[in-house]
């Protein structure tokens, strides 16, 4: 996601993303991000009649309501040494735990 800006811990998301780009972010399936949106828990709209994206301002106020998101500045490696900020690598079953509690049961047995 080059389009993304990192200032210090803060990350200033597109004006639109992708489904993909969300679910990139968020460390989840496509799919996950497109059930928060059909079951209205995630706003969207269609670019061009049908084109799905969602606003930049809506994904901040999901993981602001959820708690979804990882701290990104804690995600992201160092840049001045190269090496992973160990934060980050605790983080992440943390928080795939969290979207796996989100997640609706899948309907295949």
């Amino acid at each position: 996601m080059a389009k993304n800006e990192v200032r210090g811990a803060a990350m200033t998301l597109p004006r639109a993303m992708t489904p993909k780009m969300v679910a990139d972010l968020w460390l989840c399936s496509e799919r996950h991000v497109r059930n928060l949106i059909a079951a209205g828990d995630l706003p969207s709209f269609k670019l061009g009649g049908k084109l799905l994206r969602i606003r930049g301002e809506d994904v901040e106020a999901y993981e602001c309501r959820t708690g979804a998101s990882p701290d990104l500045g804690a995600a992201l490696p160092s840049r001045s040494t190269g090496t992973e900020n160990v934060t980050a690598i605790h983080s992440a079953p943390v928080t795939r735990a969290r979207l796996n509690a989100l997640r609706q049961p899948s309907l295949r047995s």
